[in-house]
């Protein structure tokens, strides 16, 4: 006689609560090796230690346990090879969305830190360096519904063309013959040299300055850059500061002498 385990004494040595380990009964991906007839109680081989913990896994990266039987032979046996690579692949998975999140915490970290210095200047010189942006034209203005509507499309398009997108968003501005066009922004990682995809701005070597300004004042500071020092290219860009107001968010202006 196999020496046999209560739910509870699974519970401790497996280190899963035992409404886990209930659960997984009723939806029939765990089967006791035995029940007492007389008092119902449910008893389990020292080898369901490990299964129960693989179950676990699978439910904590997103393998639906009710599919789970598709591993289960009719006479029980489990195919833990398929069911193993399945977990990994989850957990690859995983593992890219948590770079990308440390990654978008790492870059709200520097908007918040050069957001600290537009607020305790004016005219900030900024040098963030060689940098990309995917453009399309656009008649809505930053911060409306049009504008966050085209965004949304624009980043599908983004991953659709194999480019990464780079967490930054805003509105870049042209004048031309005293009209000011207008394009939906998305900031993208370095772009291949031989890349064949169009509406891509390089924003290279450009003198810029940087300031914070509100939706409210943006008009006629757009006015006064291109009155009094004939500035033809503005980039907008939404930005994260410490504190922030929803209220009247502040909006990162770049324009390129």
């Amino acid at each position: 006689m196999h020496s046999l385990l209560t739910i509870g004494q699974l519970s401790k040595l497996s280190g899963i609560h035992i409404k886990a380990l209930r659960y997984y009964e009723s939806i029939n991906i765990l089967k006791p090796t035995y029940i007492n007839p007389q008092n119902g109680y449910r008893y389990f081989l020292f080898a369901t230690i490990d299964y129960v913990k693989l179950i676990k896994i699978c439910a904590d990266y997103g393998i639906p346990l009710k599919e789970f039987t598709q591993f289960i032979d009719k006479d029980g046996q489990i195919h833990i090879a398929e069911l193993l690579q399945q977990a990994e692949e989850k957990i690859r998975l995983k593992e890219l969305a948590i770079k990308e999140d440390k990654y978008q915490i790492e870059q709200f970290k520097k908007q918040i830190n050069l957001s600290n210095q537009l607020d305790h200047s004016s005219h900030y010189h900024i040098e963030p360096g060689d940098e990309d942006y995917f453009l399309e034209s656009t008649d809505a203005t930053i911060l409306s519904e049009g504008y966050y509507h085209g965004i949304q499309k624009m980043i599908l398009e983004i991953k659709k063309k194999n480019l990464i997108f780079d967490q930054r968003i805003g509105i870049f501005m042209v004048k031309n013959e005293d009209q000011w066009k207008s394009f939906l922004a998305c900031k993208v990682q370095k772009c291949k040299k031989d890349s064949l995809v169009k509406n891509i701005i390089c924003l290279k070597n450009s003198h810029i300055h940087a300031e914070h300004i509100t939706k409210h004042n943006l008009e006629n500071k757009i006015k006064q850059l291109s009155n009094e020092q004939n500035i033809t290219k503005i980039l907008l860009l939404e930005t994260i500061e410490e504190p922030y107001n929803f209220q009247t968010p502040h909006i990162e202006l770049r324009y390129f002498i």
